[in-house]
């Protein structure tokens, strides 16, 4: 197999991969909203909800610092054996995979998740004497500000703090790492 069928072959089991990722998040945030939103009060579902747009801001900036962060930095780090820079590296280094999942994966389902629970809460906001219309509206409103604004800040620090945001979450990640050595062990 030469180069170039090998990198289709690798694209495509991306694509496949991508896809299968979206299925098993869309499902598991899905079911965690709905049983939020649901069974819970009012304040729970809004909470809820803001969780959601935080996570979908948070990934949305770190997706961003990874493809705005130099590697270099990051490899005399890890000549230095400084916790979490082989992590940084690797995500890096595979800055346009991880771009993809975390701004248009998790972006995409948090906003399809947050505008079902947005309808939840607005059914909630009718039954307490809010005008359908209105209530519908004031969801849609608020999470497109709050997400659209959320996001437009964040991407200025995640340019501005690239290099401390991605070394951040490698230590994350080389944390989460020593954990799962542990359970092995």
């Amino acid at each position: 197999m030469n180069k170039k069928e090998k990198s289709k072959q690798g694209k495509q089991r991306w694509v496949i991969t991508v896809v299968c990722l979206s299925f098993a998040l869309s499902v598991a945030m899905s079911l965690l909203t709905r049983v939020f939103t649901e069974s819970a009060g009012l304040f729970v579902a809004l909470v809820a909800l803001i969780v959601l747009v935080l996570v979908g801001i948070i990934t949305d900036m770190i997706g961003t610092a990874v493809t705005s962060a130099e590697d270099q930095p990051f490899i005399a780090m890890a000549s230095k054996r400084i916790t979490g820079a082989k992590q940084a590296l690797r995500l890096i280094r595979k800055a346009e995979r991880v771009s993809s999942v975390l701004n248009d994966v998790v972006g995409d389902i948090v906003g399809i998740v947050s505008g079902s629970a947005g309808s939840v809460i607005a059914l909630s906001l009718v039954t307490l004497g809010v005008p359908g219309a209105l209530a519908s509206v004031l969801m849609t409103a608020f999470i497109s500000a709050f997400m659209i604004g959320g996001k437009a800040y964040a991407k200025g620090i995640a340019i501005e703090k690239s290099g401390k945001i991605v070394l951040m979450v490698g230590r994350a990640m080389a944390f989460f790492e020593k954990k799962q050595v542990k359970k092995k062990a």
